[in-house]
């Protein structure tokens, strides 16, 4: 893409490689994330850790995103998307080397840490990458691709990460990972990608960021995927306890009922983002709200098996089409807003990143303390509220 009246500074290769790009380096990011989920239990055996030690393992991940997303998304809008895309990918290839070969609970920490530090480039550069190559006309259905790559990875990461630990043991799996990471990087390098890097001054990282938090349909993106997380953040770790006590479900079943989601949010995300792309974003938004407040609470009341394979995957639809739908909201608004020549993508990324790991975090707080007082309904009655708030908010402010 040559530099433009606008004055973007910076060219990309055209349209169809760069979206393959991005899809694949969020898949293997996502596939990574999803490979240490079932690996878990090996540690907590062999090194001893407790329950309280391994939630802070798994929550290493969630504390580098926070840390580094919005930092790494202001450094993208100035030096270009390649190089956090080429650090992301190889530095997480080096993570998952350190994963393998941890033989202590303080190295996998550390290689957490660098797994949500790598997330933190990839994720911000990427999704950046298709916001400055597509139009707004066009941008919802391509975002809804890069969700359909997470909904992959998200089912085919865990079940890949427990075949290969019962077939080749804890390594093969980490090594796997890192292998695909680093053909991920070696791609990466023949992004074409120029970017003509100025003169700047200390407060340049400001105005960036003042661009983003000060634009409205920025912060509604980032209400609105933090309110996505935090179902998420409610379901996963509490459903699974409700259909083994009262569906008396195998683990092998509730795998499934979670896959059954994510599938379904697979395969609904591009239709929905190329619905939003042709009716605009509110009507998609507003639908996805109101059906998933009305969905939830229903998984903590049906009691036929069958029933909740049908309830999830129609969760993960309506997640789809409010998702997949709020995204492109960001680069929406920042078509006209720049600073010297560039769109603020990353760092509106990076905000967005943050946004998301709030909600992934406060979910299982809250949703857990209310469902140990009153029960797992009762969690997804209020969450359930909170989205039809969310809902009549975003009906006036879009």
């Amino acid at each position: 893409m040559a530099e433009d009246e606008s004055g973007t500074r910076f060219r990309i290769m055209s349209s169809t490689p760069v979206l393959l790009l991005a899809v694949l380096v969020v898949f293997i990011d996502s596939l990574g994330y999803g490979v240490v989920v079932p690996l878990f239990p090996h540690y907590a055996e062999v090194l001893g850790a407790n329950d309280l030690a391994l939630g802070f393992l798994y929550a290493t991940y969630a504390i580098a995103l926070l840390i580094f997303a919005v930092p790494i998304g202001v450094l993208a809008d100035r030096y270009g998307r390649k190089p956090f895309i080429l650090f992301g990918m190889f530095a997480m290839s080096g993570s998952f080397v350190f994963y393998a070969l941890a033989d202590s609970y303080l190295l996998l920490v550390i290689a957490r840490l660098l797994d949500g530090a790598t997330a933190a480039a990839t994720w911000s550069a990427a999704l950046a990458l298709v916001g400055d190559r597509f139009s707004e006309s066009e941008s919802g259905q391509k975002y809804g691709y890069l969700f359909s790559a997470i909904a992959m990875a998200s089912i085919a990461g865990p079940l890949l990460g427990g075949v290969l630990y019962d077939a080749a043991g804890i390594r093969a799996p980490f090594f796997l990972i890192a292998a695909l990471c680093a053909i991920g990087g070696f791609i990466s390098i023949f992004l074409r990608e120029e970017w003509n890097v100025e003169a700047k001054g200390s407060a340049r990282w400001r105005k960036l960021l003042g661009l983003v938090l000060g634009n409205r349909m920025v912060m509604i993106a980032c209400f609105l995927e933090m309110m996505l997380a935090m179902g998420l953040g409610i379901l996963e770790p509490l459903l699974p306890v409700r259909l083994d006590e009262k569906l008396l479900m195998s683990a092998t079943a509730i795998g499934l009922v979670f896959g059954a989601a994510t599938l379904a949010e697979g395969i609904t995300s591009p239709f929905f983002g190329w619905v939003s792309d042709r009716i605009g974003r509110k009507k998609p938004i507003i639908a996805g709200i109101v059906a998933t407040a009305c969905i939830f609470p229903l998984m903590a009341v049906v009691e036929n098996r069958a029933l909740i394979y049908i309830i999830m995957a129609a969760a993960g639809a309506v997640f789809a089409m409010f998702g997949t739908s709020s995204l492109p909201l960001a680069t929406d608004a920042l078509v006209e807003s720049e600073v010297g020549g560039e769109r603020p993508h990353g760092t509106a990324f990076g905000v967005l990143n943050v946004a998301y790991s709030l909600g992934m975090i406060l979910g299982p707080i809250w949703g857990g303390a209310i469902s140990d007082a009153v029960g797992l309904f009762w969690a997804l009655i209020v969450y359930s509220g909170l989205l039809l708030i969310t809902c009549f908010m975003t009906w006036k402010l879009l």
